[in-house]
């Protein structure tokens, strides 16, 4: 066989290995400053060692002693999606190998964190597994920025979808509006304006009829191409470049959008919004979706029926608040510390992702704002969004 052979790890020249056993001294203490967890059973699935945070996130000093069995203090029967009777450590010690696992708790606050686990087998001089060792890492961040991302492209999707909608939706809207204008002048010609008063004459009641029905599809029509406008809007990417926004036009745009959904629970809106409000250095996206987010949680919150109302103010000279007020059964006292978590919502399955607060309060921040939650006194919930009139346009560090 030519060219040099590769050496086996025993066959290495002992100055380039660690030397571990200078470590035995402080080996407790090492182990226990990890911050993943760790735990050791022996081949009989009994509890040799477990470190400080693997005691902290699983178990208690009293399940996690010295020769306790496995299947007691590592609590299989919760790992996420697995089998409890089977045991990964069992697995190890069977077939040789290193095995993985997720496990899904909750931690202190009742907040539920994602859990991998790696078991891997320690051999002795003849070759057989005496020990297994469990290393657990707290991937809760990683998971949550994987769903944040798949979260972020469907929108970014969804968008892309709308504004292509809008556009296509804009193209027949404007032949019917030249159309109806058209018909607008036949039927005023037919009716022989008055040119000093600019009203019809009384004669030919049919005509006018049809007059009076072609304003009304201008009308209309018009208040179509200005959904399919703030549905464009919508759709623009986030990482638009600041500008002056017009808080109440953007908050009374947004409602708008929600007005058949209202109609179909019941939910009567109510907008109370102050005038000469100045505009906002701000991402016109980002103030967008902070009303829809908060807005949406209101109307879903009603699905009886109910009030919903839409105030802005200004705070002296330097901020503008939106509120948004619902008259629904409020927030629990155990989920005020909860609702801003991403992925936590108290809907049914399918109707949330629980991110609408999460993102709501991480765009406020990037303008320099705060959002707060509390309960009204009559009922319902209300969220309070403070932004600075002058701030860092969304472009703040979170």
């Amino acid at each position: 066989m030519s060219g040099r052979q590769k050496q086996s790890p025993a066959s290495l020249p002992q100055a380039s290995r660690i030397d571990l056993s200078r470590l035995q001294p402080i080996l407790p203490q090492l182990i226990d400053s990890l911050s993943d967890a760790v735990l050791v059973v022996d081949r009989e699935q009994r509890v040799v060692a477990a470190n400080r945070r693997y005691v902290d996130a699983f178990g208690s000093e009293g399940t996690l002693e010295a020769g306790t069995v496995c299947t007691k203090a590592a609590c299989p029967e919760m790992s996420s999606g697995i089998d409890a009777t089977h045991c990964a450590t069992c697995d190890v010690l069977t077939l040789r190998r290193t095995e993985r696992r997720l496990r899904v708790l909750p931690d202190a606050t009742g907040a539920q964190r994602r859990w991998e686990g790696t078991f891997s087998p320690v051999f002795d001089a003849a070759g057989e597994v005496t020990h297994v060792v469990e290393l657990w890492r707290d991937v809760s961040e990683r998971g949550q920025l994987e769903s944040q991302l798949s979260h972020s492209e469907r929108l970014a999707a969804l968008g892309v979808l709308a504004a292509g909608v809008a556009h296509e939706i804009n193209n027949p809207l404007a032949a019917i509006l030249v159309g109806v204008e058209s018909l607008q002048r036949a039927c005023a010609s037919k009716l022989r304006l008055d040119e000093d008063r600019g009203a019809p004459s009384p004669e030919d009641p049919e005509t006018r009829e049809a007059l009076d029905i072609l304003h009304t599809l201008e009308r209309e029509t018009r208040r179509c191409r200005e959904i399919t406008e703030k549905l464009m809007l919508l759709a623009q990417p986030y990482s638009t470049a600041p500008v002056w926004v017009d808080v109440n036009r953007a908050a009374q745009d947004t409602l708008h959008l929600l007005r058949y959904q209202m109609q179909r629970q019941g939910v009567i809106p109510v907008e109370d919004l102050e005038a000469g409000l100045p505009p906002i250095w701000a991402k016109e996206t980002g103030i967008r979706s902070v009303c829809m987010n908060l807005l949406m949680n209101a109307v879903q919150a009603m699905a009886q029926g109910g009030t919903l109302t839409l105030r802005t103010r200004r705070i002296g000279l330097r901020g503008v608040t939106i509120e948004v007020c619902d008259t629904g059964p409020g927030i629990s006292p155990n989920h005020f510390d909860r609702i801003w978590d991403p992925f936590f919502t108290t809907k049914p399955t399918g109707q949330g992702t629980g991110l609408g607060l999460s993102i709501t309060q991480r765009i406020v921040a990037r303008h320099g704002g705060s959002v707060r939650a509390e309960n009204a006194r009559g009922g319902g919930a209300r969220f309070v969004v403070e932004l600075p009139i002058e701030g860092p346009g969304g472009e703040a560090g979170v």
